[in-house]
């Protein structure tokens, strides 16, 4: 009896410590954890908070309360487009609080109580060829890690992205079964002004490409230089042309995009047709988040060529959509619209320009008309309050003249990539789309932090990686010379 009861002792012991054991369990292989903010099929404003893990099979983590409190909350798998390509796993749920990554440090910020305080953010990867091989994070080759946590150190309630997140692994020339071929870019790579491919569709994901989008591009180019910005406050996310599913597209909606298939959210998962489909492209539709004192229209601008009318028909039928959005958003909040395109920017004029965009002295020309058409066919009753937008690699501002009801736009594409020189150095008067545009242009690396004031006022600043002021706007006080916002001396 005495053995039996010892050994009896010992096994329970032996089940304690094994019991102890699973509790201790290694944390999950994290690689990024962040916040996207969604709508709800019903139209509610919702935040996704998404893990990256090693291992297209890895087990989906729990998600516990940043205070503690609750119980915990079950993620749920994504869509894995290619495990070959994406040896990750994604998961995700919804949250209404601020959360951590089971006994990690990975936190998922949750909605903010109230917005007064942005930060905006775009075209942040980096092209090794221009960019020393992308292996510096320095201010002068590649400052986006920089700016990340500069930006991260300002405490903001929410972030917005203007897309092109890929660069390095998203070239404009591939080889497919050993040919080379030009990758389609909603006409941005034709080199003309026409706006229209001829051939067949080609794409990095197509069969035979030797540079389909993987894992390995979107790590260095975005989640591993932005972790510290993914954890300080939750993102609304725009598609660039650089996630279109020619290129970039099938992370960005395997990553990023805000569709899922979660009970809560219900508006599905996204992936990308095959390149070899009869109908290749994707145009989302365009959709409204709603906080205390803010609604942003997100626009899905990535097909939209910069010149001519490529896809126009689905264009007008999106800024139809854009129209009652607008219109049935809250009396209470002030709307902005975010595009990765431009609906206006100047340029200098050069081949590319299209017949019709340029200005009366022929030096500049003007983007986007595909979006200004689309624009003008559906015009908004109630007016934006700002469009915020990337796509040029740099920033710029422009304002119109007079009672217009036309919004400012920003230009915040400075956010990492190699800049470009194609712009107005200096402050601009000039006819854009039938008004007079006022504004200036910076060749600098930066990002904008906004704060929201009364009614639709907001001020902001052009900030560089150590914080230095490049710019300061207030949409109260224009200056006549260049608009909402003043170059630093």
């Amino acid at each position: 009896m005495r053995s039996n009861f010892g050994f009896q002792t010992a096994l329970a012991a032996m089940l304690c410590l094994a019991a102890a054991g699973s509790l201790a369990a290694p944390a999950p292989p994290v690689k990024a954890a962040y916040t996207v903010v969604a709508q709800s099929r019903q139209g509610d404003t919702l935040a996704i908070a998404r893990v990256i893990l090693d291992g297209a099979n890895t087990a989906c983590p729990l998600l516990v309360r940043g205070d503690g409190s609750g119980a915990p909350v079950q993620t749920r798998a994504r869509i894995n487009p290619a495990p070959k390509n994406f040896p990750v796993r994604v998961c995700e749920a919804v949250i209404n609080a601020s959360a951590v990554v089971g006994d990690t440090e990975f936190r998922l910020p949750a909605l903010p109580s109230k917005v007064r305080h942005l930060v905006v953010v775009g075209d942040t990867g980096c092209k090794p060829k221009d960019q020393n091989g992308c292996h510096q994070h320095s201010r002068h080759h590649w400052p986006f890690n920089r700016i990340a946590k500069s930006a991260a150190k300002s405490a903001p309630d929410l972030v917005l992205h203007m897309g092109d997140y890929n660069y390095r692994g998203t070239p404009g020339h591939i080889q497919v079964n050993g040919t080379k071929v030009q990758v389609y870019d909603a006409g941005d790579n034709t080199g003309t002004a026409c706006c229209k491919l001829s051939g067949p569709y080609y794409g990095q994901n197509s069969p035979g490409s030797d540079t389909p989008d993987q894992w390995q591009n979107w790590w260095l180019d975005f989640f591993e230089p932005a972790a510290d910005l993914l954890a300080a406050a939750p993102w609304v996310v725009a598609r660039g042309n650089h996630e279109l599913c020619s290129r970039a597209g099938p992370g960005w909606f395997f990553f990023l995009h805000p569709g899922s298939s979660l009970p809560e959210v219900g508006t599905g998962e996204r992936v990308c047709p095959p390149a070899t489909d009869t109908k290749p492209l994707v145009f989302d539709t365009p959709y409204r988040i709603d906080l205390p004192s803010l609604s942003v229209v997100v626009l899905d601008s990535a097909n939209a060529c910069d010149q001519g009318d490529l896809h126009q028909t689905h264009f007008d039928r999106q800024f139809k959509s854009i129209q009652k959005l607008v219109d049935t958003a809250s009396p209470d909040n002030r709307v902005w619209l975010q595009s990765h395109r431009p609906l206006w920017a100047v340029k200098k004029a050069d081949g590319t320009s299209a017949p019709g965009s340029m200005d009366p002295s022929g030096k500049y020309a003007y983007i986007d008309q595909t979006l200004q058409a689309a624009f003008a066919k559906h015009p908004l009753r109630k007016p934006l309050s700002l469009v915020v937008s990337g796509h040029m690699h740099r920033f710029q501002v422009i304002s119109f003249e007079g009672d217009s009801r036309r919004p400012s736009q920003l230009v915040v594409g400075n956010g990492g990539v190699a800049l470009a020189s194609n712009h107005p150095k200096h402050g601009f008067s000039l006819p854009i789309d039938g008004m007079t545009g006022i504004g200036f242009g910076l060749k600098a690396f930066g990002y904008m932090d906004l704060r929201l004031g009364d009614a639709e006022a907001w001020t902001g600043q052009l900030l560089d990686d150590t914080g230095k002021v490049l710019a300061s706007c207030d949409s109260a006080a224009p200056s006549a010379k260049t608009g909402v916002c003043r170059p630093e001396d």
